[in-house]
C-alpha cells in the first residue's frame, strides 16, 4: 500500500468507524511503510505536508476513540507515529549528508 492509499484508508476509518481487524491490518501497513522508509532514494516529505496530513488523521482518531473508546484505534495512532517519526528521521537524514558523500568508502 502506498502512504496516499493508507492515509485514505485511515481518513475514512477516523470519519465513519472500522472493524478492530480493519484497524490491525492498517497498523501492519503502516508499520510495514515506516520499515520501507530507509530504502528511499531521497527525501519523501520536503515540504511537511504528509506529515501534517498525518497528524491531522491522528487527531482524528484521536477524537474518534474519545467517542467511541475503540481500543484498536489505539494501535493505528501509534504505527502512525512510528511513521511519521521514520519518516522525519530520515528526511533529516538525507538533508544532513554532504552532497559529495561516497557511499561505498566505508567499504572499500
Amino acid at each position: 500500500m502506498k502512504l496516499a492509499e493508507l492515509f485514505r484508508a485511515i481518513g475514512a476509518v477516523a470519519q465513519a468507524g472500522g472493524t478492530a481487524a480493519q484497524c490491525e491490518a492498517l497498523a501492519r501497513d503502516a508499520e510495514n511503510l515506516a520499515d520501507m522508509v530507509g530504502w528511499a532514494p531521497g527525501p519523501i516529505d520536503p515540504g511537511g505536508q504528509w506529515l501534517a496530513r498525518l497528524a491531522t488523521l491522528q487527531a482524528d482518531l484521536q477524537d474518534r476513540y474519545a467517542r467511541t473508546n475503540e481500543t484498536a484505534l489505539v494501535v493505528l495512532n501509534d504505527r502512525l507515529t512510528r511513521l511519521g517519526q521514520a519518516i522525519a528521521q530520515h528526511d533529516e537524514d538525507q538533508e544532513a549528508e554532504p552532497g559529495d558523500y561516497d557511499e561505498g568508502e566505508d567499504f572499500q
